[in-house]
């Protein structure tokens, strides 16, 4: 018999839409990630070379390595894409099963392709059947699948090093953006004095303000390119007093207001019933 806690698992596939091209720079994952544009063009600049990706292409994107993005919409003034967050965790236990398998030296983005396999395997995370009804601990073994898929396919992640603090900093934040962080109490969490803090940041060539300021705009992103929720909701929801201090602050880091993102779709969509309970999800992978 299965356990009821096993039924209705949350898929972690994501439907990201877009409905004006925006460049967004600085954008730092919390998580690898595997997107597959739908409509439009998505364009990936990063230290290695930049990227063009087309609709129907797969492209695998690296945690922690700051990118600048531009989503393109097509001519019929739609981007949209899946994006299928990739936990740390499951990558790695997939790539031990290949210990010849080479793997590169530094997080680059890679365009990939799949196998009509790793293809089928790709959508069913976006399905709501069969993979919604999978126990977790199922669920992330297909997930491990899909790596090896991936990883037989030429699309290998580098390997995990240990964070940096500005990276742990971020996925504290990240966790729940909404909490009235300050300095003293991240420190706390991360086991360091604030002054520690301060000055481990700023060697990094971080703060703890931009850095809070950043995990916060880019969450809301997410949520205002996966989700349905009312821009008010989506400010609470990031950190912010008032819609009004949300707004400002959008338009200055993306160069766009709010609801200049989205589709005229998104207005009416569903999709954002999964993220309610899966919201971080979301905002930590914007894209």
């Amino acid at each position: 018999m299965r356990d009821e806690n096993s039924l209705n698992t949350p898929l972690p596939g994501i439907f990201l839409r877009q409905a004006r091209r925006a460049r967004m720079h600085g954008i730092v994952p919390t998580m690898p990630s595997l997107i597959r544009v739908r409509a439009g063009v998505k364009e990936v600049v990063s230290p290695a070379a930049p990227l063009s990706i087309f609709a129907g292409q797969y492209v695998l994107l690296p945690e922690a390595l700051p990118m600048t993005i531009c989503n393109i919409p097509d001519p019929g003034g739609r981007y949209e894409a899946m994006v299928l967050p990739l936990p740390r965790p499951a990558v790695e236990r997939a790539l031990a099963r290949l210990p010849d398998i080479q793997r590169p030296a530094t997080r680059a983005p890679q365009r990939v392709l799949l196998p009509p396999e790793g293809k089928s395997l790709f959508s069913a995370f976006f399905a709501p059947s069969p993979f919604a009804t999978l126990p977790s601990d199922v669920l992330a073994m297909r997930l491990e699948e899909l790596v090896l898929w991936l990883a037989l396919s030429g699309g290998v992640l580098a390997a995990g090093t240990p964070p940096r603090l500005a990276e742990r900093l971020r996925g504290l934040i990240a966790a729940d953006p909404a909490a009235s962080w300050v300095a003293a109490e991240a420190a706390r969490r991360l086991g360091a004095s604030e002054a520690t803090l301060r000055r481990k940041l700023a060697d990094e060539g971080e703060s703890f303000g931009s850095i809070l300021r950043d995990v916060r705009l880019t969450h809301a992103l997410g949520l205002l390119q996966t989700t349905p929720f009312p821009v008010a909701r989506i400010a609470a929801e990031a950190g912010y007093a008032s819609p009004q201090q949300f707004a400002t602050r959008f338009r200055t880091r993306f160069g766009l207001a709010p609801h200049e993102i989205r589709t005229p779709e998104m207005e009416r969509d569903r999709i954002g019933a999964k993220l309610a309970r899966n919201g971080a999800a979301a905002g930590s992978h914007s894209a």
